[in-house]
Formats: C-alpha cells, structure tokens, sequence
C-alpha cells in the first residue's frame, strides 16, 4: 500500500524512514573518521585520499537525507499519520510528536549547517555523489570570523549531540512500544510488514 492509513504506514512513508535511518548509520561513523583523518592528510598522499572519499560519502549522505527529509516531511503533509496507540497518557502523545518535530529539524539544520560550514570555509568543494563543488550555501568568511565558519560547525556538532540524545529517545520508546506495550508502533514501520497499532476506542 502506497499511502498511510489511519492504523498503519505505507510504503513510500516507511522506504523514506529507513534510507534516512541508513544514511544516518553509516554518516555518523564515516565523518568521526573524516574528522581523524583530516590533520593526517597533509602528512601521507594516501591519507589525503582516504580524507576525499569519506568526505564525499559524508557530505552525499548528509544531502541524501535533507532530499529525503524534504520528500518525506511533504508527503506525510498530505497523507494521515497512523494514530497514535489508545491507552497513551496525554503527556506521551505530547512528547511523543514533540520528539518528532525536533528531530525533522535536526534532520534540516545537520546537513543544512554542514554544507554551510564548508561554504564559509571555502577551502575545499563540496561534494554530492559524482559531483564536485556545489554552490556555496553562504559566502566564505575569514577563518576568524565569528559569523564564518566557526558559527555553522558549532551548529552542526550541536545539532550531532542533540540528535543523538533525540534518537535515542525515539529508538528506546520504539522499543518500549514493542516489547513492553506489545502494541505493534515498531511493526507498523518495519519493512514488508503490515502491522497495525490498535485502534482508538470508540
């Protein structure tokens, strides 16, 4: 089924939830690694390599998911959410959306930040899949500039530390949801599953 119901996601909903959540595994562990290889890369020809194509896995990955966030954030504006599981406490249902909200803004502002520091920098391109040099997201700046480059990586590793503790959060209580409630939250996302969270009482 193609478009979400009142009790369950399609599969256009679920396919953009796992490539974001792929894209998301492999990132965060490939730019800790760009991270370390960066200082290394003008001592060995051979880490200069390495150092371009972590960063060009990095950087794809992170517009593959601000491409798939935009779709996935349009589409579920015109289809309807599954509801919510009965039996939730009010301040679960709240707390529930509001993790939600947070992270598509996360989901935004990571890779949006990135490409902006790279921008600011100016120092090297930025890359997309076989592309090489997008263009910049803001002006370069001096390297001291407070506006510069300094601003926008503090805003992406801000947004690293807050999107690991919101996805945490939200992986824990998908969890909660499946071993503890029972209630089918996890299932109704998995892939080539049809799941159906209960419904709402009457």
């Amino acid at each position: 089924m193609l478009r979400n119901t009142e009790d369950r996601w399609g599969w256009l909903s679920k396919s953009f939830h796992w490539i974001i959540a792929f894209a998301i595994l492999v990132m965060v562990p490939v730019g800790y690694v760009m991270g370390a290889t960066y200082a290394l890369e003008y001592e060995n020809d051979n880490f200069a390599m390495v150092h371009m194509w972590l960063s060009r896995v990095h950087q794809s990955l992170g517009l593959i998911i601000l491409i798939a966030v935009t779709f996935r954030l349009g589409w579920r504006l015109h289809n309807p959410s599954p509801n919510l599981p009965a039996g939730l406490a009010a301040y679960q249902r709240w707390l529930a959306r509001l993790n939600h909200v947070f992270l598509y803004a996360l989901l935004f502002v990571l890779p949006l930040s990135g490409w902006a520091s790279l921008s600011a920098y100016g120092e090297a391109p930025t890359y997309f899949l076989w592309i090489d040099g997008l263009p910049n997201l803001v002006p370069k700046r001096p390297v001291d500039d407070p506006f510069g480059f300094s601003l926008y990586s503090g805003i992406h590793h801000f947004c690293i530390d807050a999107g690991a503790v919101l996805l945490s959060l939200h992986v824990v209580a998908a969890l909660w949801h499946e071993f503890v409630k029972k209630d089918s939250v996890l299932r109704r996302m998995w892939p080539l599953t049809t799941g159906r969270a209960p419904r709402e009482p009457a």
